[in-house]
């Protein structure tokens, strides 16, 4: 167990990605109250979310091109520099007193773009950082840092705001960046393909059409967009879900919320625990089975504590699953496309999930937030059967 944390390069690499994303659920939680309270409006809340993630959509596949051309070193460099700038600007507008929604949003969608171009190359250096054994656990072991990120983040948010301000917590997520860059600096990170790279619109459409004939990557990206879109908006509809059907207040949220990061970083410990496990593929598949399943028991779970332990045991299964499925897609693709291929990765895990919450949200106005998702895990339930039988090289891929 944590094997890959002995590697001096990945150890640093996890714990300023761990300060980072500290610096940004502070920022975000920071940010969301002043939002509030500028405008009391609960569609500006959604209208900062929505522009901070729209560029995903657009800028990922360009920096998962531009990953596989230059310097994977220099992109996340320079882009957390940039969202370092972001976070001073907000603070230097707040401490001035000239602070606009106009400004914010600009800031916001320049962090979005600056992410979106950041993700491709943080996915692909991982595997340089450790031995091919130990990509599973480093993975989980990933995915266990941004979920206590995000369970200690908002808490942090809340005793920072009243001591040192919105300007001091931006200011904080600042140095959080800064931290980052300089393990960037630090960390070896192998170079790109050697090779004269394709222009940029080819190198898309190639990355595009790799992905889809591999038998291994294809089938592991369709299945992630099948959980993305019908089973992930599960946490974007938690306050509906606390609120409309539970009659709770912010703090039964909080707990609602803090048992999805508790079961995530649960997952994650298991994985991380389990090693080079065989056919994770297979545990990719079946997770998704699995996670469709515990979504669907929404239909008929109702009270506090059990709807909190469906919450724990969808990020429990969701990190299993999505850990397994990440593996295997960075085993199986070829470095030159690396790159390329993450960055479709990056847009199904954190774009597709903004996108599937408009479809499961309308369906939840007319059945209610529990079947909506119900109906979602049926549709993650047939699509992981689907996958496993017709696309058997996934359930064999990363075999020991």
């Amino acid at each position: 167990m944590l094997a890959a944390l002995r590697s001096r390069d990945y150890r640093l690499f996890w714990a300023g990605s761990f300060v980072s994303n500290l610096g940004t659920w502070i920022q975000a939680i920071a940010l969301g109250w002043l939002v509030y309270a500028l405008t009391g409006s609960a569609s500006w809340l959604g209208a900062i979310s929505f522009a901070g993630n729209v560029p995903m959509f657009f800028l990922a596949p360009l920096g998962g091109a531009i990953a596989d051309r230059a310097s994977r070193r220099a992109i996340m460099a320079c882009t957390q520099a940039v969202l370092a700038a972001g976070a001073l600007a907000l603070a230097a507008l707040v401490l001035t007193g000239r602070l606009a929604m106009g400004s914010i949003l600009a800031v916001v969608v320049v962090s979005g773009c600056a992410n979106a171009l950041y993700a491709p190359a943080a996915q692909a250096v991982i595997p340089s950082l450790v031995e091919p054994a130990l990509l599973l656990e480093a993975i989980s072991l990933n995915s266990v840092q941004f979920n206590l990120a995000r369970t200690l983040g908002p808490a942090l948010a809340g005793v920072a705001y009243g001591a040192i301000g919105p300007a001091g917590c931006f200011a904080l997520n600042a140095l959080s960046f800064l931290a980052l860059i300089a393990v960037v600096a630090r960390i070896r990170i192998a170079p790109g393909p050697a090779g004269a790279p394709p222009p940029v619109l080819h190198a898309l459409r190639e990355g595009f059409g790799y992905a889809r004939r591999d038998p291994v990557i294809g089938p592991a990206l369709l299945l992630t967009t099948a959980m993305a879109l019908f089973g992930f908006p599960y946490i974007i509809l938690l306050p509906a879900l606390a609120r409309g059907t539970l009659r709770l207040d912010a703090s039964g949220l909080a707990w609602l919320t803090a048992a999805v990061g508790c079961g995530a970083v649960a997952g994650g410990l298991v994985l991380s625990t389990a090693g080079d496990v065989e056919r994770k593929g297979r545990v990719g598949s079946l997770g998704a089975v699995a996670f469709g399943g515990v979504l669907g028991s929404f239909a008929v779970v109702r009270g506090v504590r059990a709807t909190a332990a469906v919450l724990f045991a969808l990020g429990f299964v969701q990190t299993i699953c999505v850990g397994s499925l990440n593996t295997v897609i960075q085993l199986a693709v070829d470095e030159t496309m690396r790159g390329r291929v993450m960055s479709l990765m990056t847009v199904i895990l954190f774009g597709l999930s903004t996108g599937g919450s408009l479809v499961v949200g309308a369906a939840a106005d007319r059945i209610g937030v529990p079947h909506a998702l119900a109906v979602g895990g049926a549709v993650i339930v047939l699509a992981a059967l689907g996958v496993l039988v017709r696309a058997p090289a996934l359930a064999r891929a990363a075999t020991g």
